[in-house]
């Protein structure tokens, strides 16, 4: 397998087990599914990978993911969607704080040197009204 490969198995079963997720509501691909499910889901999208250059010649490959948390659920009574978006920023930042500065998985990774996680965005899905999806990148450092 790939290093690509081996991360988002990697990523898809730390992020089920740390938020409490069944393994299908966390999927990797260039499209997300659906959202059929009432509840989380996290969608793992793929960037093209970035060479970086460091000293001495070496190269470090720079993969950068967006990591997708999708939020499904009924709007309360207010139709205002704070709970929904308290919900999906909460989740965003465990998994920030998860990740960023890390060196996840390096035991069945070890060329993985660091994991950087950029906060990004809160946006509604303009399809569907009950539904909120927040962003965060994650640029993960090969060696």
């Amino acid at each position: 397998m790939s290093f690509h490969d081996d991360l988002v198995l990697q990523l898809r079963a730390d992020v089920a087990g740390a938020l409490g997720l069944p393994a299908t509501a966390v999927y990797g691909g260039r499209q997300p599914q659906k959202v059929t499910r009432t509840g989380l889901e996290v969608w793992i999208r793929p960037q093209e990978t970035e060479p970086h250059g460091r000293g001495g010649g070496d190269q470090v490959k720079v993969h950068p993911y967006e990591v997708h948390v999708r939020l499904k659920a009924r709007r309360e009574q207010s139709q205002t969607g704070v709970d929904q978006l308290a919900e999906v920023r909460a989740t965003l930042e465990l998994l920030r704080a998860r990740y960023d500065g890390t060196r996840p998985f390096s035991t069945a990774l070890p060329d993985l040197v660091a994991v950087h996680a950029d906060e990004g965005s809160v946006d509604e899905d303009p399809d569907e009204d009950d539904l909120l999806d927040g962003t965060l990148v994650l640029r993960v450092l090969e060696r």
